[in-house]
């Protein structure tokens, strides 16, 4: 039974009273800065765990010069590429008691950027991780001192020394392989804005169509804010006669078009396939359900925060920093009830 301190939570003066030892060989035992007799470090275990003692991240960042913790850079936090990379590299730090705070970007005003970084920066991160689904996070890269530990998530190869990528293009270039592959003469696609990498499902999508020789129209641009374009683009594409499937750059996108579609007489999948990408957990649910893509954001998430750790355990022990290298995650397609087979009347 643990012996009652007077606090309302035990600190390190009740460890040290507990093993008989002096505070600052239990604050030496938690950093790991130095050797300490076998028989104290029994002592000091077994009245941390007497205690249900647990250090200050606080008192272990003003000691150690720098926080258990990481720091992502990320914009459009609302987003679900964001959102569910936030919670891959949470999860893993969670594993490593290392906290997560999240800074937002704002893609919208550029110049205030490297004030949000410095902001960031200030509560003294053991390394950063930035996602680079943006401009933001591109920009962001330029104001984070080189000497700290860094994993850039997303962009295009080769845009950091330590990166996770998604293996986004490929995604593009499977689905409108799949729709060429039911004998569909072309894909016509509905596009996001182009992203600020070359690594995109809309560039998949025209390797696709070059590498098959099809027909190239230029995509239908659409905000990813307002679905009602998405609908437009539906309606317009369900008016030609040519139109036979559509590859729509996300999920929502590709249920506004299929309503778009129905509202001028097509129907999805007999007269046109619709497949979207993400793989959000609605598209099984629509009807028809929903073929996608999708891609493992979470996966990501978590092996960034793997390999910044890397680095910074490799920092604390003096110890050389691992290789450069960048992984690769892969997606999946899901294929559902919103495509099928081209035949012609």
């Amino acid at each position: 039974m643990a012996r009652s301190t007077g606090h309302s939570r035990p600190v390190i003066k009740d460890v040290a009273r507990l093993a008989g030892v002096s505070a600052p060989t239990v604050s030496r035992y938690l950093n790991g800065t130095a050797r300490i007799a076998e028989d104290k470090r029994g002592r000091i275990a077994k009245a941390i765990k007497q205690l249900g003692y647990e250090p200050s991240v606080v008192a272990r960042a003003l000691s150690n010069r720098e926080m258990d913790s990481v720091v992502v850079f990320a914009a459009n936090p609302s987003a679900f590429s964001t959102s569910a990379t936030n919670h891959g590299v949470e999860a893993a730090a969670r594993r490593r008691r290392f906290l997560l705070n999240i800074v937002s970007l704002d893609e919208a005003d550029m110049d205030s950027v490297e004030q949000r970084v410095r902001m960031g920066l200030s509560i003294r991160p053991a390394g950063a991780v930035v996602y680079e689904y943006d401009r933001a996070g591109i920009r962001a890269l330029d104001y984070i001192p080189k000497d700290l530990p860094i994993v850039v998530v997303g962009g295009s190869f080769g845009d950091g020394d330590y990166q996770v990528v998604n293996a986004e293009r490929e995604g593009g270039r499977w689905m409108t392989m799949h729709l060429l592959d039911l004998r569909h003469e072309t894909v016509f696609h509905v596009a996001r804005a182009a992203g600020p990498t070359d690594n995109t499902r809309t560039n998949g999508w025209r390797d696709a169509l070059e590498e098959r020789g099809a027909a190239i129209h230029e995509p239908i641009v659409v905000s990813s804010t307002d679905l009602e374009e998405a609908v437009e683009a539906g309606r317009r594409l369900g008016k030609r006669d040519d139109v036979t499937a559509v590859f729509a750059g996300n999920d929502e996108t590709a249920i506004g078009v299929i309503k778009g579609l129905r509202e001028v007489g097509r129907q999805v999948p007999d007269d046109v396939s619709v497949v979207g990408f993400d793989d959000q957990n609605f598209g099984p649910l629509w009807s028809p359900a929903l073929t996608s893509y999708s891609q493992n954001f979470r996966e990501m998430g978590e092996r960034a925060f793997r390999m910044l750790y890397e680095q910074v355990k490799a920092r604390r022990d003096g110890a050389d920093a691992p290789q450069p290298r960048v992984e690769v995650v892969e997606g999946q397609p899901r294929l559902r009830d919103s495509e099928t087979e081209y035949v012609p009347w």
